[in-house]
């Protein structure tokens, strides 16, 4: 199971100052997010069994394109496969994506350009800055 910096009350409490009423299908649906380890896409987190209320396709993607929105969940994009989302939280991570088989691994090393992040936002005044950083190539099993 995921260990989380963020727990589902203070999720909530998020989501409420971003104007997210607190339905069950939201409740539900950042349950998803926290018993992660991995990126979902939207599929993965519509068939989850921590998504415990009944939601159809529909309603999965309008509330996790509305918690993109508010920046609660990070999509992890690709050019041709379906995306994958997951937490923003505390401490940022950053992806290795299989360019064959879309398999999203964490990167488990300390993130390259953060120390560049901190000189951007320091010599340009910007605030709230953050990046992407994700590795595209062959996994080993695609490499077999």
């Amino acid at each position: 199971m995921h260990q989380s910096s963020v727990n589902l009350e203070a999720l909530l409490d998020s989501c409420a100052e971003a104007g997210l009423r607190r339905t069950n299908a939201l409740r539900a649906c950042l349950k998803v997010f926290l018993a992660s380890d991995q990126p979902l896409t939207l599929q993965e987190i519509g068939a989850s069994p921590e998504l415990d209320v009944d939601c159809d396709p529909a309603t999965v993607y309008r509330l996790v394109t509305r918690l993109e929105e508010h920046r609660i969940v990070r999509r992890i994009g690709f050019h041709s496969r379906a995306a994958h989302y997951c937490l923003r939280e505390s401490a940022h991570q950053d992806y290795l994506i299989c360019r064959d088989c879309g398999s999203v691994e964490i990167l488990d090393i300390a993130c390259p350009v953060e120390h560049l992040e901190k000189q951007i936002a320091s010599e340009s005044g910007f605030k709230d800055l953050d990046h992407e950083l994700e590795f595209y190539g062959r996994c080993v099993t695609c490499q077999s």
